[in-house]
């Protein structure tokens, strides 16, 4: 599976600054007010740079923020990062005189439960203790339907990041993709190929199938290796051999008259609209009952 890029998490939330304070306060008028991304950039005493992937001022009064967030996005265990983290707290601390919380953002689950771990800078009673607020699986939602991914389109593209292991895992991918089909050349290239590297298997060849179908086109050199190679799969395969890789992917029970009757089907435009349906249906009757 290609590498997941951490630019192109750190990408997305920059696109979209507000997001992180809707999944960190849901309920709170907070999400309401005014973020900006300001200098990521702090300097220690022997004039070492530590830089923060995001850090985000939110409130209404630019030189007296009611409060910063320093955002790392995190998609492997580093032993050494930790140790580093409560210089970025520091450091805007120090230059707004605000409340500052560090956030971790982290798509695998692994991660997540180790980023959550107190980090404890001195060892008399009373020192400073740093906990990291985590936004990892259990924190960013599942979104499935079209029309909301289409309002959120980062959230959506963040869902399929963090959810490779759901069973709504294809889902989620597509309405990630359909949210990014319209977005700027920018988004629309990042935001596909950053999920193209995080499915796998099956699902990403049901992805490509929704390429193949028309409903989608993919703009980057990358992606459109991804889909070829989907193409050749699924010639390789058959029609029939991928519809019902899919309806058993969905946990549909196939009868043994069922698979005969798709694998004895020669008529391509049929089991291209077999297929099209299986990918929304949650029934057989769906898919088959014309």
């Amino acid at each position: 599976m290609p590498k997941l890029p951490h630019e192109a998490i750190v990408q997305l939330l920059r696109n979209a600054p507000g997001l992180l304070l809707e999944l960190l306060w849901p309920d709170r008028s907070r999400r309401a007010t005014s973020v900006r991304i300001t200098q990521t950039e702090f300097v220690d005493v022997v004039l070492a740079e530590y830089r923060a992937d995001d850090v985000l001022l939110f409130g209404d009064d630019a030189d007296a923020p009611d409060g910063a967030l320093v955002v790392e996005v995190q998609l492997r265990v580093h032993p050494q990062k930790p140790s580093r983290w409560p210089i970025l707290v520091a450091g805007p601390h120090a230059r707004y005189r605000c409340p500052v919380d560090l956030v971790v953002v982290a798509v695998d689950r692994d991660v997540a439960a180790w980023a959550r771990r107190p980090i404890r800078v001195g060892v008399l009673e009373g020192a400073m203790t740093l906990t990291p607020t985590v936004l990892g699986p259990d924190e960013i939602p599942i979104i499935t339907d079209f029309d909301e991914a289409r309002r959120s389109p980062e959230l959506a593209v963040l869902s399929a990041l963090a959810h490779v292991d759901a069973p709504e895992v294809v889902d989620i991918a597509a309405a990630a993709l359909a949210a990014s089909h319209d977005l700027d050349n920018d988004r629309g290239i990042l935001y596909p190929d950053a999920i193209l590297a995080r499915v796998g298997g099956l699902a990403r060849k049901i992805l490509e199938k929704l390429m193949q179908s028309g409903r989608y086109e993919f703009q980057s050199d990358f992606a459109k290796k991804y889909f070829a190679e989907g193409k050749a799969e699924g010639k390789a395969e058959g029609e029939a051999q991928i519809l019902l890789q899919i309806l058993q992917f969905k946990g549909f029970t196939i009868a043994d008259a069922l698979r005969e009757q798709v694998a004895a089907c020669r008529d391509p435009a049929q089991l291209e609209a077999w297929v099209d349906r299986a990918l929304r249906a949650s029934s057989l009757a769906e898919i088959f009952d014309e």
